[in-house]
């Protein structure tokens, strides 16, 4: 397989920019945007094989809109949701908003690599 394309989402722009440089040295083609303007301006023209999307993104209604938005611009990619939300009926609302996974801010770096590559694999 060659390099997984993945597009991280996160608001944070130090998340974002540890996400970045973690998910590249793990082999990834990795690209970044701060908000759901920028993710799916990019999403409709690079094509990610994953996108990495914050949960709690602060606009709006967040995750489920952005995932929404996401599926519309770029149907085939798949999108996993991170948090650092821990309430309950979270991962239920992020799958039915159409995410393919959902993983707790604090996941290690290496397990959530192997975990991109496991969903990447079976795109």
């Amino acid at each position: 397989m060659t390099r997984p394309t993945v597009l991280v989402v996160e608001d944070d722009a130090g998340l974002r920019l540890a996400l970045e440089a973690g998910l590249a040295a793990e082999g990834f083609e990795v690209a970044v945007a701060g908000d759901c303007d920028a993710a799916c301006a990019h999403a409709s023209t690079v094509r990610p094989d994953l996108v990495l999307l914050d949960w709690g993104l602060a606009e709006g209604d967040g995750g489920t809109k952005a995932c929404h938005r996401l599926r519309n611009v770029h149907p085939d990619g798949r999108i996993v949701m991170l948090t650092g939300r821990t309430e309950r009926g979270i991962e239920e609302a992020a799958r039915a908003a159409g995410a393919h996974a959902f993983f707790t801010k604090g996941i290690g770096l290496g397990v959530l690599a192997g975990e991109l590559r496991r969903i990447a694999s079976k795109a």
